[in-house]
């Protein structure tokens, strides 16, 4: 079941930990047979070796921990007047609610390791889009981490299986939502203009500024 943007905490995307939780259960099994092979081996050799299975260990619990937490993150949360989207671990990019045109759903070929490239792929995967309008040059693409999703030529696509469930309602709820933000942000500017004309008139405002 899919939950719709929450405007008390501005987040439009939650994110996914599924992948994380499955991959969690891989390590944990690799650090139980490192934890038992570190104990094997602290009966039969010198600290030094038994401190770098310790280590492994160690590394390994880390590394998920920090998967989990980044996995957990929101894909896209309102702020203001900007969408941030977060499609990599260390990188959050804010794109303008003007230049935003729309979501719809869409789907992906899912490519088998080693597998010839097929004409008509019998796996795909659902995904999300947000559409940049085609004058925002800036925005028209972005380094990404690749499971998360792809940002070029103007959209940016959120994988479905490392976000919340996909559906038709959701990319409704969105479209509805990016509606609705972009009226409260017209409003928000014409009352700022409309301030900015009153001072003008009492002869304290400055010239200039975005109402000009």
């Amino acid at each position: 079941m899919t939950r719709p943007p929450d405007p008390s905490t501005g987040v439009w995307l939650r994110g996914n930990v599924r992948p994380v939780v499955m991959l969690a259960v891989l390590a944990k099994g690799a650090m139980l047979v490192s934890l038992g092979l570190w104990a094997w081996w602290t009966s039969a050799a010198a600290g030094p070796a038994s401190g770098a299975f310790l280590a492994i260990w160690l590394a390994i619990g880390a590394l998920v921990l920090g998967l989990t937490a980044a996995a957990s993150r929101p894909r896209l949360t309102l702020v203001g007047d900007t969408l941030r989207v977060r499609l990599s671990p260390t990188r959050v990019e804010e794109v303008p609610l003007a230049v935003v045109e729309c979501f719809f759903l869409g789907s992906q070929a899912l490519q088998q390791p080693g597998a010839p490239r097929a004409d008509l792929p019998t796996h795909r995967v659902g995904t999300l889009v947000m559409r940049v309008a085609e004058r925002a040059i800036d925005y028209q693409q972005r380094p990404t981490f690749a499971p998360w999703g792809t940002w070029a030529e103007g959209a940016i696509v959120f994988d479905g299986r490392w976000c919340e469930p996909l559906s038709v309602d959701l990319a409704r709820r969105l479209s509805a939502a990016l509606l609705a933000a972009k009226r409260a942000a017209d409003a928000s500017a014409l009352q700022t203009c409309a301030g900015v004309g009153a001072s003008d008139e009492r002869g304290d405002g400055q010239p200039g500024g975005p109402c000009r």
